[in-house]
C-alpha cells in the first residue's frame, strides 16, 4: 500500500507537468481573464461573448459507466479516435477515473503501443506484473515507489488491459527518482563479475532504506538521486566498466537521469529542458524498429502530465515538448495525431505523501480557477455529466485573430489540444 513518489510542488498547475517528478520551478498561475481585441472596433465584451459563444457551440456532454462511455460526446470522439495513428492524453495525476477513460480510448483506437511517463525499466516491471493478479501488489510492498503511478490500482487496471490486448508498453522518462534500490537491483542480475554483483546487490539495500526513509520522513535531499555525488558515479562506471553493452546502458541511462536531477535540485531550469530531450531521443530509439521506410507509424496511445503532449510549444515557455514531437511523426507520415487534455474540476486526488498511507496522501482540490482551463470548467456543473469541449473551432479563431485571451496557460491549452474534458468531480485513486 505505497503512493506513487513525487515531492510538493509549488502550484496546482505543475502537477500537470510534472507529476511524480520534483520539479520545484517557480510557478504561478495567472486568472485566466478574457480580454482583448481582434480589431480596433471590437470591445472586450464582443470578445467575451463569441468566446462563450465558441465554447457552448462546441460542447458535448459524455457519461461514464466504468470504461464504457455514451452520449453525443463520446460519439464525436469516437469518430476522431478512429481516424487517428496517435491519441495523446493530457492529464492530472492522481485521479481515479482518467484510467477508465484511457482504458476506453485504448479500446477504440486499438494501439500496438502504449507510451507511458514512467522509465524503461520501470514499463519492463509493469508489463510483466500486469500479466497476473497479485504479482504488483507483492512487488509494491518489496519495492514501494518503484512502480511511480502504477503503484496506483486503477492506473494498473489500466496497464493489465492493455497487456490482454498484446499493446507493448513503452517508458521514455528519466529513471524514476523513487527506484535506485530496484534498479541496482535488476543492474546486479546483468552483470558477470562476482564484486559487481556483490556491490550492487549492496548498493540497491542501501539505497532502498535510504530512499524509503526520506520519503517518510520528508526529508527529501537524503533521496539517493539527490546524495549520491561523484565518488557513488565513480565506483558504479569502475565495477562495470567491463560488463556487457547492455549493463553498461543501464549505467549511462541511470548517470543521465542522475545529473538531471542533480540539476533541477540545484535550481536551474535547464534540468527540465534535459528531461524533455532525453524522453524525445528515448522516445525515437524505442520506435527505430517501427521506422521502415514507406511505413506506417503503430497505433500509439499516450498518456503524461497535459503539459507534455500539447502540439506546438509549451505552456512552460520556449519547450517543444513530447506531444509536439509526436505531431511531427505524425505529420511526416500523413497520419493524424489526437491530442485529448482530460482533468477534474473539483474532487479529490492523491498527492505528494508518505508510504502507507492513503488517507494522508489523499487531498481535495478545486481547479476552476485554473486559468488552462478555468472557462471550460465553468461550463461544467456540479452533479452533472463530463463535459468534452471541441477547441479546433477556437483555435481557428484564435489563429485568425478572431479572438483574443490573456491567459497564456489557456492559449497554450486552446493551441495544444484539440479536445478538453472536464470531470465534475473526481476520486483519489487508490494505493495497490
Amino acid at each position: 500500500m505505497t503512493t506513487a513518489f513525487r515531492l510538493p510542488l509549488c502550484s496546482a498547475a505543475a502537477r500537470f507537468c510534472v507529476g511524480h517528478q520534483f520539479r520545484q520551478l517557480a510557478c504561478t498561475v495567472l486568472a485566466g481573464l478574457l480580454s482583448g481585441t481582434a480589431f480596433a472596433q471590437t470591445t472586450p465584451q464582443a470578445q467575451d461573448t463569441m468566446f462563450t459563444r465558441l465554447v457552448q457551440k462546441n460542447q458535448f456532454a459524455l457519461t461514464p459507466t466504468g470504461t464504457q462511455f455514451t452520449g453525443l460526446g463520446w460519439e464525436k470522439l469516437q469518430q476522431d479516435i478512429q481516424k487517428s495513428q496517435l491519441v495523446l492524453i493530457g492529464e492530472d495525476h492522481g485521479m481515479a477515473q482518467i484510467p477508465a477513460f484511457a482504458t476506453a480510448v485504448a479500446r477504440e483506437l486499438k494501439p500496438a503501443l502504449y507510451v507511458a511517463e514512467i522509465d524503461k525499466y520501470q514499463a519492463q516491471d509493469v508489463s510483466r506484473l500486469a500479466t497476473q493478479p497479485g504479482l504488483a501488489s507483492a512487488f509494491n510492498k518489496k519495492y514501494p515507489m518503484a512502480l511511480s503511478f502504477y503503484s496506483w490500482a486503477e492506473e494498473m487496471e489500466l496497464a493489465r488491459y492493455l497487456r490482454t490486448q498484446n499493446v507493448s508498453i513503452l517508458g521514455i522518462e528519466q529513471v524514476g527518482i523513487g527506484t535506485p534500490g530496484r534498479f541496482f537491483t535488476v543492474l546486479s542480475e546483468k552483470v558477470k563479475s562476482k564484486p559487481a554483483k556483490a556491490y550492487l546487490q549492496q548498493r540497491a539495500r542501501t539505497y532502498q532504506t535510504r530512499d524509503y526513509t526520506a520519503m517518510l520522513t520528508g526529508k527529501y535531499n537524503g533521496i539517493t538521486m539527490f546524495a549520491l555525488g561523484q565518488s557513488g558515479i565513480d565506483s558504479l562506471r569502475a565495477f562495470t566498466e567491463k560488463e556487457s553493452p547492455e549493463a553498461r546502458k543501464m549505467v549511462d541511462d541511470f548517470v543521465a537521469s542522475y545529473r538531471i536531477y542533480q540539476e533541477s535540485f540545484a535550481g536551474k531550469r535547464s534540468s527540465h529542458f534535459a528531461r524533455i530531450n532525453l524522453m524525445k531521443r528515448n522516445l525515437l530509439a524505442e520506435l527505430q524498429p517501427y521506422q521502415q521506410a514507406n511505413q506506417p507509424l503503430p497505433k500509439m496511445l499516450f498518456k503524461f502530465g497535459a503539459y507534455h503532449v500539447g502540439q506546438g510549444r509549451s505552456i512552460w515557455g520556449d519547450i517543444y515538448d513530447v506531444g509536439n514531437l509526436a505531431k511531427n511523426l505524425a505529420d511526416m507520415h500523413d497520419q493524424k495525431s489526437l491530442h485529448i487534455f482530460v482533468m477534474g474540476k473539483q474532487g479529490t486526488k492523491l498527492g505528494a505523501g508518505v508510504p502507507d498511507a492513503d488517507v494522508k496522501n489523499t487531498v481535495k482540490y478545486s481547479d476552476a480557477e485554473e486559468a488552462m482551463i478555468k472557462p471550460f470548467a465553468a461550463q461544467t456543473k456540479a452533479g452533472s455529466a463530463w463535459q468534452i469541449f471541441d477547441l479546433r473551432p477556437l483555435r481557428a479563431a484564435l489563429l485568425r485573430d478572431k479572438l483574443k485571451v490573456s491567459s497564456h496557460e489557456l492559449e497554450a491549452t486552446i493551441l495544444g489540444y484539440d479536445y478538453v474534458v472536464i470531470i465534475p468531480e473526481t476520486t483519489s485513486s487508490h494505493s495497490l
